[in-house]
């Protein structure tokens, strides 16, 4: 008989994106900005350079920050690594998520989204 393992289930890095940009036009405060930063597969494209995080957020408390969002399992590559060390060193405020409700409140905690009330666990 085969063992009843819960399979976990793996949102991929696209549908996180484009659940949380969704989420932002319903949601998104005035004057702010929530985009995507199509650089997926940066091998050598003309504009497009590894390592930068994945959404460009304007406005609400952060003024400018950046987010990349990982898969549950997902690591940093060197190159978003090094991109970060130059967000550090400039002063620019980012976020490294995993799944697709951490960006979320981000989101929400830089005043960019309204808050969710959310059920107790």
């Amino acid at each position: 008989m085969k063992s009843q393992r819960k399979r976990r289930v793996i949102i991929r890095e696209t549908k996180i994106q484009a659940a949380v940009v969704e989420h932002w036009r319903k949601l998104g405060l005035p004057d702010t900005l929530v985009a995507a930063i199509p650089n997926q597969y940066a091998f050598g494209q003309a504009g497009l350079t590894k390592g930068v995080f994945d959404l460009l957020v304007l406005g609400g408390d952060v003024g400018i920050g950046l987010i990349e969002l990982k898969a549950d399992d997902g690591t940093l590559s060197d190159e978003q690594k090094e991109f970060r060390r130059l967000l550090i060193i400039n002063g620019i405020s980012y976020a490294i998520t995993y799944g697709r409700d951490e960006p979320i409140t981000v989101l929400e905690g830089w005043g960019v989204v309204r808050k969710q009330v959310r059920a107790a666990a």
